[in-house]
């Protein structure tokens, strides 16, 4: 496992990690190509950054990636992790605990003080909130019905404990 910063050239391995996630809608997954347009083109936020576990050619390359920024409208030293995903396959052998954790220790260097992830309360996303669950974060919020029929779901971490 190795993280790095990606390239260009990994936004169709991106994009094919986040649709084989299985989570996201059509209309999502276009969003999410136009975040990494953006970014690719050096005009995402400032702060913005993603990063990618790849494997190497010879074990399938790039198998989970991680996109952060700095929380719009908060006070100093508040992120979103707006997008962690592992190929379903490579799930439960570290890769996800990996990255978060690069995520937060380059968050604490950084003097970061919180770090918020919403996720949904749907059933498919079950495994996903337990993961965060496990890494310590907190439920800190629940907005009804956000999705539709699904709650937007908000886990917070304090970053400088």
């Amino acid at each position: 496992m190795t993280i790095r910063t990606p390239q260009t050239a990994d936004k169709p391995a991106l994009m094919a990690l986040a649709e084989a996630t299985g989570l996201f809608s059509p209309e999502e997954l276009g969003g999410m190509d136009h975040m990494m347009t953006t970014y690719f083109a050096g005009e995402a936020e400032p702060g913005h950054f993603w990063i990618v576990d790849d494997a190497g050619p010879q074990e399938g390359g790039i198998r989970g990636a991680a996109y952060c920024g700095p929380e719009s409208f908060a006070g100093p030293g508040v992120w979103n992790l707006y997008f962690i995903g592992v190929y379903p396959d490579d799930q439960n052998a570290g890769r996800g605990s990996k990255m978060l954790h690069h995520i937060e220790d380059k968050l604490r260097v950084d003097g970061q003080r919180l770090l918020l992830i919403d996720t949904s309360s749907g059933e498919g996303f079950g495994l996903t909130r337990a993961f965060y669950r496990k890494h310590g974060y907190d439920e800190e919020a629940r907005i009804r019905g956000f999705y539709g029929a699904e709650d937007k779901v908000t886990f917070r971490k304090e970053l400088t404990e």
